[in-house]
């Protein structure tokens, strides 16, 4: 069984879980708050929060 948790905030994934914009080929899931909270950082020109600063990849 796959992971609930979000890799990203540690919080739960959800039942419709985002792909992560921080790798091209998005195979990378996370929750829909970070989902968005990527796409809002990627409209506004700033970069992704890095893989090492993930709470589940420390």
């Amino acid at each position: 069984m796959p992971d609930t948790r979000c890799p990203r905030c540690g919080g739960p994934l959800g039942e419709r879980p985002a792909r992560s914009r921080l790798t091209s080929d998005r195979e990378v899931f996370i929750c829909t708050t970070c989902g968005t909270e990527e796409a809002v950082r990627e409209a506004h020109g700033q970069a992704p929060v890095p893989f090492g600063e993930w709470p589940l990849n420390t």
